[in-house]
């Protein structure tokens, strides 16, 4: 299914009165669409992303009806090999008026490809996303936040190839190599090219000289709800768009599991039995979670935020060094 072309974005654009008038800061809201059991497959060395089907398309409405219910936008950064294998979801996702990013194409890490593969990769992933959609996406996410100290050049690449935004830096201790020095509040890249890219970095809560990661993950499934709100409320001290992430997976109560490929053999159970124990415990509170943060926050899109954004952070910018550190 092909969804008409539409308008393009004014990305200058600014909100509308009634949400100009909540006194609710904003948060901006946005879900990396993939099929886990697609991934939990690859995990094991099957690269052939077969469709989970009724999992994955369940999984994604119960997000979607979550946002009709609150009233809320949110920017939706789609993996290219998922998108190409549920198009009709691609187009209710732009029906409804949601942003379509990209999340790349196979879900390998930036760190993991050449600038070659790396830019063939997302290319892919644009020209899956624009066939069915009608738009070229504004923004990119790298999978597991992979853009880091030793991929500086995947920003030259995303530069030139027309997109205007990036989220992918989160200060988390779980990701290796993540680049030093970046701000909590959004900024403009400085590139070497003499380009320059916006940086939405996910929210993150400093205390004490310390990071607590608080933007989406394992952290909304293990964290009690009160720490994760406080903890929010306190980021805005640092920047007025905190960057809130999540996977349809974990807005589905029902229990995640996917079948095995063919012969998975023990060390095959093994992995799967690992990915069970990790992504299911506490996956139940995520949409209580973000209903919580939906009383204190008006939730919007990547989209619905850039004229605020840019107005408030427009002279801020940063570059980066050769040893991976924003200056």
């Amino acid at each position: 299914m092909r969804m008409p072309q539409r308008s393009g974005r004014d990305y200058t654009r600014q909100v509308s009165a009634p949400e100009a008038q909540s006194e609710r800061p904003p948060a901006l809201l946005s879900f990396d669409v993939e099929d886990w059991g697609q991934l939990m497959r690859r995990s094991l060395g099957d690269r052939s992303f077969t469709p989970s089907g009724a999992d994955f398309e369940r999984q994604l409405g119960a997000v979607l009806d979550l946002l009709d219910e609150l009233g809320a936008r949110a920017t939706f950064f789609l993996l290219g090999a998922t998108a190409e294998r549920y198009p009709s979801a691609v187009a209710e996702l732009a029906g409804r008026g949601h942003e379509v990013a990209s999340h790349g194409y196979a879900h390998d890490r930036v760190s993991a490809q050449s600038e070659r593969e790396f830019r063939e990769d997302v290319e892919r992933s644009v020209e899956v996303i624009e066939e069915l959609t009608g738009q070229r996406p504004a923004g990119y996410r790298a999978p597991l936040f992979s853009i880091t100290r030793a991929t500086p050049w995947a920003y030259e690449v995303l530069a030139d190839l027309g997109f205007l935004y990036d989220s992918s830096q989160y200060d988390s201790p779980r990701i290796s190599g993540r680049l030093a020095g970046v701000p909590a509040a959004p900024y403009r890249l400085r590139l070497a090219s003499g380009r320059e890219l916006w940086e939405l970095p996910v929210a993150v809560c400093r205390i004490g000289g310390r990071t607590l990661p608080v933007g989406g993950g394992s952290y909304w499934r293990l964290l009690p709800g009160r720490v994760l709100v406080g903890a929010l409320r306190r980021s805005l001290r640092s920047t007025t768009h905190p960057v809130l992430y999540f996977h349809p997976y974990e807005c589905d109560p029902r229990l995640l599991r996917a079948a095995l490929p063919p012969s998975p053999g023990a060390k095959g159970r093994l992995v799967a039995l690992a990915w069970h124990l990790w992504f299911n415990p506490g996956r139940k509170q995520v949409v209580a979670r973000i209903r919580r943060v939906a009383q204190e926050f008006r939730l919007v899109s990547y989209e619905e935020a850039h004229g605020e954004i840019a107005e408030r952070y427009g002279s801020r910018t940063r570059a980066l060094s050769e040893d991976g550190v924003l200056v």
